[in-house]
């Protein structure tokens, strides 16, 4: 394929899976894109993350790694991640082998009808019942604060195009929250059923009450009550801590 990728990786704790999760990704990159490259983001991790990502890098230098100096969150680790592509796809996805690489065809099918965004919506629902609530809940309330038709459905596997991208990586508000800064560029966006797998190492970093905190969250960054504003916090929205290889596409 002619076109440039990028896959973006937000990691936390995760260092058992991150060795499975390169090789997957490049058995499927290698043989279809001259051009790749793999942005992993070490939002804090308190295990051996980062040591794992910095052997990928010295094992392959198309794998850029960013450590951010704490605990961010990972729509804001994504963010950083975001600023340091250059391809033509971004594809972003998360570090616990849900996802999978294989599945990455689909979205660049998609994209290619058209759409600015797909995301890859799971065949099948999360054991948990909170998890499930939370989606519905984080559903509906996009459905109420932004233009985003009710057909539509969100998730962290997906796909932006560069010229989307440009404006995103423009947000400046401290809390982030992908998906609802993609809603408030472009509703020419696609979804695609994919494959969904267990979790194969650790747990869930969700829990019922964070999922509440970010239900709550969203609303009150990303809904145009202007009595809001005076809820919002003005922090940094990361720092890093080291990087090894690449400039970013955009400010940071």
């Amino acid at each position: 394929m002619g076109q440039s990728i990028s896959i973006v990786i937000p990691v936390y704790n995760s260092s058992n899976s991150l060795p499975e999760l390169y090789q997957r990704l490049t058995n499927y990159l290698n043989p279809r894109f001259f051009s790749h490259e793999i942005v992993m983001v070490d939002d804090g991790s308190r295990d051996s993350s980062y040591k794992q990502m910095l052997a990928l890098h010295r094992r392959d230098k198309r794998v850029k790694t960013i450590s951010l100096d704490g605990n961010f969150g990972q729509q804001n680790a994504l963010l950083c991640g975001l600023r340091y592509t250059r391809g033509e796809y971004i594809i972003t996805m998360d570090d616990d082998l849900q996802h999978y690489p294989e599945e990455i065809g689909k979205l660049i099918s998609a994209a290619k009808e058209g759409y600015d965004v797909v995301y890859g919506i799971a065949s099948k629902k999360h054991n948990l019942f909170y998890r499930n609530l939370g989606s519905k809940l984080t559903d509906r309330l996009f459905n109420l604060i932004t233009p985003k038709s009710t057909d539509i459905r969100v998730s962290s596997f997906r796909l932006i195009k560069r010229s989307l991208l440009e404006k995103i990586i423009e947000h400046e508000e401290s809390f982030v929250y992908i998906s609802a800064i993609i809603l408030k560029y472009t509703d020419n966006i696609g979804n695609i059923q994919v494959e969904h797998g267990e979790r194969k190492y650790g747990v869930s970093n969700y829990t019922f009450l964070k999922l509440l905190k970010l239900f709550l969250k969203i609303f009150i960054y990303y809904s145009g009550f202007p009595f809001l504003k005076y809820l919002r916090f003005q922090k940094p929205q990361y720092v890093i801590k080291d990087i090894q290889k690449g400039e970013p596409s955009s400010k940071s």
